[in-house]
């Protein structure tokens, strides 16, 4: 039995990671049970009211869910509130697309890189899948649907991230992409240039499939150079608006066609919605 003589503000904390180090020490397995609340109250000598504050720390964490009858219950940790806090940071920065577009750049450069030399075959077909699936979106009459689009060049850049071999560059990448996703999925004007999307990510591919780190890296740093240009080359007296500032202005967006162009960064008095090439 541990006993601490803590307030019940610091008891609940240290009583929460505790419990995360056990959590984690078991492998993060879902739904496995915890102790339950009478067990935590003597393993501790706390009050039921401090175990459930520490209860409520590790929900908070994501690390738990809490249901009536079963207790504390391991959650399915996939990230997703890290990214959901990360998108809403995001979109209260003062940082550009273009800013967020050079962090990208970097990453992906190192995951192409990796990810030459790491990919499984699994990993390949996935990424196949996903450029078979981008150009399903393109009909023949050169229309496109945005949201199909939208899932199979985020799903491209997903799986090059798992394909690394890295858990580390998932776990990085994952907020990111995860932003991109929401943040494309309510802009007017994506995809501007969707065949060329799919040409590089297949000439991305295709390297990956070669075993070629160098020709990846390249054919990965050419594809969001080219989006990337576009924020860091603005027009005369022009200045790129912040995140939070094209936040604040929605356009609705409607079927679009392969000859849509993209639109340049406007002035901080006007900002724009910026359209994507990636």
């Amino acid at each position: 039995m541990t006993q601490w003589r803590d307030g019940p503000g610091r008891l609940s904390e240290r009583i929460a990671d505790e419990l995360q180090t056990e959590i984690l020490r078991g492998g993060l397995v879902p739904n496995v049970r915890l102790a339950t609340e009478v067990e935590l109250m003597e393993r501790y000598s706390v009050s039921r009211t401090v175990v459930r504050e520490a209860a409520k720390l590790l929900e908070q964490r994501g690390l738990v869910t809490v249901a009536p009858g079963r207790g504390m219950v391991v959650a399915a940790f996939d990230g997703a509130r890290i990214a959901e806090q990360f998108s809403i940071l995001m979109l209260a920065s003062d940082g550009t697309f273009g800013n967020l577009l050079e962090l990208r750049l970097a990453l992906e450069l190192q995951v192409t890189t990796a990810a030459a030399a790491s990919a499984t075959t699994e990993d390949l077909d996935r990424l196949a899948g996903s450029i078979t699936h981008g150009a399903a979106a393109i009909a023949t009459d050169g229309s496109v649907d945005a949201e199909a689009f939208l899932d199979a060049d985020m799903n491209f850049h997903e799986a090059l991230a798992q394909a690394s071999g890295n858990p580390f560059f998932d776990l990085v990448c994952r907020p990111i992409n995860s932003f991109l996703r929401t943040h494309y999925q309510h802009r007017a004007g994506y995809p501007s240039n969707p065949h060329r999307t799919l040409e590089e990510h297949e000439e991305i591919l295709q390297n990956l499939r070669r075993r070629d780190t160098y020709g990846a890296r390249k054919a990965a740093e050419e594809h969001l150079r080219r989006l990337l240009r576009k924020w860091q080359t603005p027009t005369d007296g022009a200045v790129p608006p912040s995140i939070r500032e094209m936040s604040s202005t929605v356009t609705p967006r409607t079927t679009l066609t392969t000859t849509d162009a993209g639109l340049a960064p406007a002035p901080r008095t006007a900002p724009t919605i910026p359209t994507s090439e990636a």
